[in-house]
């Protein structure tokens, strides 16, 4: 055949799984190195490293190289020797050889191939439209895209819904790209609903992490968290929490009871949230008996709201320049009555109140 006829040290298939490079047949015509090596030996020579999958025929060494085509090894012959790559960027089904090409050329340490290729690879035209059918392919590839411009945080930044995060999770985790899978994690997290709290949970559960990295256990715990409060939030509501609760699998049956201890764990029930809001300024409606803080330090506890709990707006008037009074908007806040400890009976309507959980 006509690649047999230019190659013919190399024996194999069109697909990515082995190709056999065979050494013993002399140099490649278009050789122009100095010392006139044969073009396997011209590779150990610039690497200083040898794969040991060789083995003996007759007709010289047989190297096997796993995981990758005839047509990416073809595609590096030509760079070695000087040819011209010419690789369609446009084209998707193209992208395969890309990323083994690259693969190979990191393999055997060839800057120059790998920067050609990062580039031709930089500007793959990624959109909303394609991004599902490049993570499949590039998910093979996984270890090529580990730096923050990569072909797969690219993808990352075009993904939205819960499936084609999910899978770039996987991906993410089987190849140890923390920041992919912490970046996945993160965008999850606004995605939690009914529907989905239970996948989304194991997603975020601490325990089965395989990486230790503080962007992804951040990115795992807020997650968790996240998945926490909307169990929390569903328990406000016993009918519809019996009805989402009541089939449950196997799986998702273990992950309810172990959300469940969590909250029992993580729910504080003075400020009634997951994610403890202790000294924070209370910016809400909250129940009779919160415990609080004073501005000054003085602590006490909510007996109760005016005007219905409600939120007042106030507006006052100015005088600009002598001119027409403007209205003028002050923020909104809560008017709280607070029993202080030393049992003084107050109405706050300027200092800021502050959760007191400790």
């Amino acid at each position: 055949s006509e690649f047999r006829q230019m190659l013919y040290p190399v024996a194999g298939s069109d697909h990515a799984d082995n190709t056999e490079l065979c050494q013993g047949f002399g140099e490649h015509p278009n050789n122009n190195s100095e010392n006139k090596k044969d073009w396997v030996s011209l590779i150990y020579g610039e690497t200083g490293e040898k794969l040991h999958h060789e083995k003996k025929t007759d007709i010289g060494t047989v190297l096997e190289l796993p995981n990758t085509s005839a047509e990416a090894v073809q595609a590096m012959l030509q760079f070695i020797y000087g040819g011209q790559n010419k690789f369609p960027v446009q084209d998707l089904h193209q992208l395969p050889l890309l990323l083994s090409t690259m693969k190979l050329a990191q393999l055997y340490k060839i800057q120059g191939l790998q920067d050609l290729l990062e580039s031709t690879i930089a500007s793959f035209p990624l959109s909303t439209s394609n991004v599902k059918d490049v993570i499949q392919v590039a998910a093979d590839y996984a270890d090529l895209c580990m730096s923050p411009t990569s072909l797969l945080m690219r993808c990352l930044n075009l993904s939205y819904n819960q499936t084609t995060l999910t899978t770039l999770v996987g991906v993410g985790k089987q190849s140890n790209n923390t920041g992919l899978v912490a970046g996945a994690l993160t965008r999850l997290r606004c995605r939690v609903n009914d529907q989905n709290l239970w996948n989304l949970a194991r997603l975020g559960d601490i325990e089965d992490l395989v990486s230790d990295d503080p962007d992804v256990v951040k990115a795992a715990r807020e997650l968790q968290t996240r998945c926490l409060e909307r169990l929390a939030d569903l328990m406000r509501f016993p009918k519809k929490f019996a009805r989402i609760t009541a089939e449950l699998d196997v799986e998702d049956n273990q992950t309810y009871k172990k959300l469940m201890r969590l909250l029992d764990e993580l729910f504080c029930e003075n400020c009634e949230s997951v994610s403890c809001k202790n000294g924070k300024v209370i910016e809400e409606e909250v129940k009779q008996g919160t415990k609080v803080k004073m501005v000054n330090g003085v602590k006490g506890e909510i007996i109760g709201s005016q005007e219905s709990r409600k939120k007042i707006k106030l507006e006052g008037t100015i005088s600009v320049s002598g001119g027409s009074p403007d209205s003028v908007k002050v923020k909104e806040r809560l008017f709280l009555k607070i029993k202080l400890n030393d049992g003084t009976w107050i109405c706050d309507s300027d200092g800021e109140v502050f959760y007191d959980c400790s």
